[in-house]
């Protein structure tokens, strides 16, 4: 089964995530931020990493780059809700996401990692 770490601190979107992520097969873990995620990056070994941009504690571009340095086999998926090209520390993350987020956007992107091989089910 392919895990996926979630950064979110939205408890709405992060129910999304699980519940989406979860019936669509994959082994899902929330975290309430970006630094909590960073400290599970080891003891969870996800194979995809979503992050929200704007986090308290640790960003998303800063989360992402992390994920490059300490697991740079993970492929990351920012989302945000600021107009992803305007973002200048996202340009390191294998795809972005506009909120809102939907179940089928969040699948769509999931999938088209999969296909250009950054993720596998």
């Amino acid at each position: 089964m392919q895990r996926i770490l979630v950064a979110e601190d939205d408890p709405v979107l992060s129910m999304i995530y699980q519940i989406t992520l979860s019936e669509a097969g994959f082994d899902v873990m929330l975290c309430a931020d970006g630094q909590a995620a960073f400290e599970a990056l080891d003891s969870f070994a996800p194979d995809l990493v979503i992050t929200d941009h704007s986090m308290p504690r640790m960003s998303g571009g800063e989360l992402v780059s992390a994920v490059r340095r300490r697991r740079p086999q993970a492929a990351t998926l920012m989302a945000s809700g600021v107009n992803a090209r305007l973002l200048k520390d996202d340009q390191h993350a294998d795809a972005r996401l506009e909120k809102p987020v939907t179940p089928g956007s969040l699948l769509q992107t999931v999938r088209a990692l999969e296909a250009l091989g950054c993720v596998s089910v």
